[in-house]
């Protein structure tokens, strides 16, 4: 891969966009490569965390000049294509089963606004600028709707879609896009504590809760929530990790994931 970097560390990878001359915009090509790096996590059961960030000046400026120009002179059916792609790495990151965190800096436009709706965490540097900039040029802020409106407030979500303007670090937290607002030392501090605890966690634990909490939000009734939760904690007690966390705690030593 040329426009993404992927570092494995532990239990920590991290994924950076790398396209830092051009504020590491889209292209095809590294939609591909976002993709699959998402991707080749679903199988790794020993990385309980997700670091997305961007080099350079900027998180995220969208998509880039050139790309949008090769886009003005497609077809529908190409089109269409297109946008399936740009589908298919949101759905890869929102199904990585890692906690994922993102650490935001400089800007965040359209498509970036995709990528921060499907991480757990996201810590912005003050001063960041977000915007939904499609409806600006005549565009929609289509394919990443429904993962924008899966984690945002809606009323935000429709404000800023509807006006494409440029709002701050402090509007995104209000509208639950962001969940840490700081300066460049205060973010990166924040990263580090909650990779740090993430990882200390039982691999499988997080992969669990995660799949859990997800789930949850999709059944219609309480009888089916709480028939998910007693059988996912029973599962997790019996199995070999949810053993050894237990035997550790009351031999008070650190789980083998630890070690």
């Amino acid at each position: 891969m040329e426009s993404v970097l992927l570092e494995i560390v532990g239990r920590v990878a991290t994924v950076t966009l790398n396209r830092p001359d051009i504020r590491n915009a889209f292209n095809a090509e590294m939609i591909g490569e976002l993709r699959d790096a998402f991707t080749s996590l679903h199988s790794r059961r020993d990385v309980s965390v997700l670091v997305l960030r961007g080099e350079g000046k900027s998180f995220c400026a969208g998509a880039d000049l050139s790309y949008m120009s090769s886009m003005a002179g497609f077809s529908l059916d190409e089109n269409l294509a297109d946008a399936h792609a740009l589908d298919e790495m949101f759905w890869a990151l929102r199904a990585c089963p890692q906690a994922v965190v993102a650490r935001v800096h400089g800007h965040a436009m359209g498509g970036a606004l995709g990528l921060l709706a499907c991480c757990d965490l996201v810590a912005a540097v003050e001063g960041t600028q977000f915007a939904f900039s499609e409806n600006r040029i005549g565009l929609v802020p289509a394919v990443i709707s429904p993962y924008v409106l899966e984690k945002m407030n809606a009323g935000a979500a429709r404000r800023y879609m509807l006006s494409a303007e440029v709002f701050t670090v402090w509007a995104a937290a209000d509208g639950g896009l962001i969940e840490y607002a700081g300066g460049e030392t205060d973010v990166d501090e924040f990263v580090s504590t909650v990779v740090k605890a993430l990882a200390a966690n039982g691999p499988e634990a997080v992969q669990v809760t995660k799949k859990m909490l997800r789930d949850l939000a999709t059944l219609p009734s309480w009888a089916e929530k709480r028939e998910l939760t007693t059988k996912t904690i029973a599962q997790k007690r019996v199995s070999p990790e949810g053993q050894e966390g237990l035997k550790s705690f009351l031999e008070k030593r650190s789980p083998s994931w630890k070690t």
